[in-house]
């Protein structure tokens, strides 16, 4: 049985975020935002679910914005349970929304032409 020797931060590479468009980026915080009234509005009405509706709407400003995604990281540093899952559905949602784009496709378009090695996927 072989063990995994964890680094330590410092040694660790950071998640590197691949870029967003600026047109997506735009929608991206137009829909956080958006969903943060809703999330005021739910805390009011008994309709809404404000808490939910909160907590995904900062995880979407989160994608489109590296300063709320650390403002965030550091609020949620009480609930390391909640913010390992929402870390988990923002890295999903902003890798799908990157390849949704296409720049995927163009870079792997440019890779092909130089004839240089394409970067490993992210699952």
């Amino acid at each position: 049985m072989t063990t995994r020797i964890r680094l330590p931060r410092h040694h660790r590479s950071p998640f590197q975020r691949l870029p967003l468009p600026t047109w997506l980026r735009v929608i991206v915080i137009t829909l956080g935002w958006l969903m943060i009234l809703v999330g005021i509005a739910g805390l009011f009405l008994p309709i809404l679910q404000g808490g939910l509706m909160l907590a995904l709407g900062l995880a979407l400003l989160s994608i489109g914005s590296q300063t709320m995604h650390l403002w965030f990281r550091s609020m949620m540093g009480r609930w390391p349970r909640i913010w390992k899952r929402l870390e988990r559905f923002r890295r999903k949602i902003h890798f799908r929304l990157h390849k949704a784009s296409g720049v995927a496709k163009r870079d792997a378009r440019e890779a092909a032409e130089s004839d240089a090695p394409l970067p490993p996927e992210v699952p």
